[in-house]
Order: C-alpha cells, then sequence, then structure tokens
C-alpha cells in the first residue's frame, strides 16, 4: 500500500491546523546547535540521497510522493545522535524545540514531522554501507578540525551479543520446528494438501524437547533425548524437501514467502547437524557453531577468557584512533587474531586514503605473529606497538611500551563504553538481518557523533 502523507495526524498533532502558538527561546549555544554549524552537511546529504536513491526512495522528483531529503537528512542524524529508536524519535521531535531547530522546522507552525513508520524506513533505507559512509564523513570532518589523532590506530576484537536465550541444542532445533510449522501453517491455509504428516512432525519435535527440558536430568538421558530430537529433525526436512522443490514455479507471494522459510530452515541444518553431532560426541561446542537459526549469522566464539569460554553472537573487530573516535567491522567468528592488526590498517586506509599510514599500530599479544610485523613493518608503520607472546622481545623502545599500554586501556574502554545502556552495542533490537548488521555500526557512529558534539563544545568554549 503507497502511503499518502509523511505524516499521521493523530500521532503528530502538532500538523493540525488548529494549534496554539508558543514563542520559545532556544540558545544557539546549544550542544545540538553547535553540532549542526560543524557537521559537512553537504557531504552527508549526498551521501544518503545516493544510498535512498539505491533503495527506490523518490528523491528525484519522480512520479508519486517526493522524498522529503530536507528533513529526513537532519532527522536521521539527530535520530542517531540521541540513539533512539523510531518511535521514541517521533516523540521527541513533537515535543522538543530544540530537536525543531536542528530540523530546521521551528518557522513553520503547520510543519509535518514524520511518524515512526516513515522514519524507520529512512533509518533502514541507509544500510549498512550508508552508516559506514556516514561514520567515515564524520571522522574526516573530526580530524580536520583537529579532533583526531591520525598518527595512532590501536584494536581489539570483542563481540556484540545478541537478545537470544542460552542456546542449547534442544532450543535451538525448537526454533527450527516452530519455524517450519509456521511455513506450513501458511501453505496449508492456501490450499496445499497433504501436509498433515509434516505438521504431526513439528508437534512431536516440539513434544520431546519439552521432554529433555522437563522430564530429563541426568546427562546420558539427556544426551539420548537429544539423539531423538535430531532424527526427528531430520525426519522433517526430508518430508518438506519435497514440497520446496514442487513450489519453486509459484506465482503466490505467500507461498513463497512460506517456501522461502522453508529453504532457509534446510540450509541451516547443513552445517547445525554436523555441530550438534560433534557435540553428542565430545562435549564441546564447535567453532563457529550456529546459535539462532532465525539468524545463523550468529556464532559461538570461542574466548577461552576467565568465566566466559564462549561468547554468542557477532564478532567484531574495534579500532580506535588517537583522540578517541571509532572505526569497526563485522568480522567472521573465531577469525585468525594474527591478520586483524593488518584488516585494521586496511579500514584506516578506507578513511584517509590508501596512502596513509599511522606511525604507531596496537594491538594484544593474540596479534602477535613474524609475518604480521613485517607485513606492518613493510607497509611503512614506524612503531609496531604488537604485545609479544611468551618471552620474545619488544619491537619498540620502553617510552613508546608506556604509550602501548596506555593505548590499549582506552581502547577497552571505549569498547567497554560501546557496550553500555547509553549506545546499546550489545543485544541490539532489531531481528531482520538487513537493520541488524547496521546495529554494531550505528552504535559506533552514534559514539562518534556524540563525542565530536562534546569536543566541539569544549573548543567553543
Amino acid at each position: 500500500m503507497k502511503a499518502r502523507s509523511h505524516s499521521m495526524a493523530e500521532a503528530c498533532p502538532e500538523t493540525s491546523p488548529s494549534v496554539q502558538i508558543v514563542q520559545v527561546e532556544v540558545s544557539l549555544t546549544h550542544p545540538l546547535l553547535l553540532l549542526k554549524q560543524a557537521l559537512p552537511w553537504e557531504a552527508i546529504t549526498e551521501a544518503m540521497t545516493r544510498h535512498w536513491r539505491q533503495h527506490g526512495k523518490n528523491v528525484d522528483g519522480g512520479p508519486g510522493l517526493l522524498w522529503d531529503v530536507s528533513l529526513y537528512v537532519p532527522l536521521v542524524v539527530l535520530m542517531l545522535i540521541k540513539t533512539f529508536d523510531s518511535r521514541q524519535m517521533e516523540a521527541y521531535v513533537a515535543e522538543n524545540v530544540v530537536a525543531r531547530v536542528f530540523l530546521g522546522r521551528h518557522s513553520d507552525t503547520q510543519a509535518q514531522m514524520r511518524d515512526h513508520s516513515n522514519i524507520a524506513r529512512a533509518y533502514a533505507a541507509l544500510g549498512k554501507a550508508g552508516i559506514d559512509e556516514l561514520n567515515h564523513l564524520v571522522i574526516k570532518e573530526a580530524h580536520r578540525v583537529g579532533f583526531v589523532d591520525e598518527r595512532v590506530l590501536s584494536a581489539d576484537t570483542t563481540a556484540q551479543e545478541l537478545p537470544i536465550g542460552y542456546p542449547n541444542e534442544p532450543g535451538i532445533l525448537r526454533g527450527l520446528a516452530q519455524r517450519c510449522g509456521r511455513a506450513l501453517t501458511q501453505m496449508k491455509q492456501r490450499g496445499i494438501a497433504g501436509l498433515d504428516n509434516a505438521l504431526a512432525q513439528v508437534q512431536t519435535i516440539l513434544r520431546s524437547v519439552k521432554e529433555h527440558h522437563l522430564f530429563t536430568s541426568d546427562k546420558a538421558a539427556k544426551r539420548e533425548v537429544l539423539t531423538r530430537i535430531l532424527k526427528e529433525v531430520g525426519a522433517l526436512i526430508v518430508q518438506t524437501r519435497p514440497l520446496v522443490e514442487r513450489l519453486e514455479t509459484s506465482a503466490d507471494r505467500g507461498m513463497q514467502s512460506a517456501r522461502s522459510r522453508l529453504l532457509a530452515m534446510h540450509e541451516v541444518i547443513k552445517p547445525l547437524m554436523g555441530q550438534i553431532v560433534h557435540w553428542i560426541s565430545t562435549g564441546k561446542v564447535a567453532a563457529n557453531k550456529i546459535v539462532h537459526v532465525g539468524i545463523p549469522q550468529a556464532r559461538a566464539i570461542v574466548r577461552n577468557k576467565a568465566g566466559k569460554k564462549t561468547e554468542f553472537g557477532l564478532a567484531y573487530l574495534i579500532s580506535r584512533l588517537g583522540g578517541g573516535y571509532l572505526f569497526g567491522t563485522l568480522i567472521v567468528a573465531n577469525a585468525d587474531e594474527r591478520q586483524m592488526p593488518r584488516k585494521a590498517l586496511s579500514g584506516y586506509r578506507a578513511i584517509f586514503g590508501q596512502e596513509a599510514t599511522p606511525e604507531l599500530v596496537v594491538y594484544d599479544r593474540g596479534g602477535d605473529a613474524t609475518a604480521t610485523r613485517n607485513r606492518l613493518t613493510s607497509e611503512q608503520v614506524k612503531y609496531v606497538g604488537i604485545q609479544p607472546k611468551g618471552q620474545r622481545p619488544w619491537s619498540v623502545a620502553e617510552e613508546v611500551r608506556d604509550q602501548i599500554r596506555s593505548e590499549r586501556g582506552r581502547t577497552e574502554g571505549s569498547i567497554g563504553t560501546l557496550k553500555s545502556n547509553r549506545y546499546q552495542f550489545n543485544k541490539p533490537r532489531e531481528r531482520l538481518w538487513h537493520t541488524l548488521e547496521m546495529a554494531g555500526p550505528r552504535s559506533i557512529l552514534s559514539f562518534n557523533l556524540n563525542k565530536f558534539m562534546r569536543d566541539f563544545v569544549e573548543l567553543t568554549r
């Protein structure tokens, strides 16, 4: 259904012509308004417009409702600064005077503010690439003003934990059976016959999972029930495979949606089956184990830390520049840490140019390898600040080591700040992969925007 308007009168009473006008004085030294003066709006608008155009938004004045770029650009930027979701942003804009000034809609008494659904579409249409590009623009502007010391690059890996329950094997298989059941029910409602056996198999799996959780206590019994659940899931996959093949040419959108869900479960069970068999036979978590069938990108990340041997979620490489600004990238779970210093350097050059090189690269002992050190030296890195393993000697002088230890601590502190409730790096609310993969970069961009605002306020003082 096509929207006729970008706002809802009942959700945004300020769009009504029968309003009472109130004059409120707003100081131009308000932090948000100082940040508005400092941001490179022309570059930001160009980048966001380009990504919106790629996602089919009407930014060029084609037929239909015009996508109001002049409003959506500051609206999304403000939402990122405040780390709001779309509903919080709708309420904030409706009642906050400074927000209206930031958006440039304070002088229009009948300015239409976007409702939460359109705000959510504007954010989602940027995509992960759009968020990353905005982050690069903010870092470049902070560097131009003098807030970024590009001579120092420190990096470390971390895990973005997802809001999922503890991923025990029966629970993961229950999720798979439930998704198959919903797809089969949708097909049955659309007139597909012969699904009763498959639906009955789904209920058999769910009963077995309940038995595992409630009625088995010792390890041997649990392992026996888990083995049975695995066989029952295999039987369900065998029963639904002909259905997936038969409906490949169906023109019904609902049918294709249900088929896609079944097909996704068939793809997930291929590696998951072997990973669960590995657990049953060895009692150990397989590396890169899938921990959620709805988000197969989430994996078990083996850390072997004190008190936390395994983390569940997405692996990230977080890099910190001198001055405290961050950039990051999603990496493969359990990736070779010896390659991470070089990957951090690649991310650095994506921002500052392929010829740019920091003087000091800092990483913990996980990145220590002769090949890595030699590669960084050949890339003209003056000080390779990688903590050596065992009794290997440092490759830098003692005075540089003090700076390395300081940068390591600051990097850990920045990662901890990202994971706070303020920036919500951990346990993001998104459920779809398209927006979930944006959640980590969004937190980093929000961190940098707020740091840029604080730095600029301090500079004006």
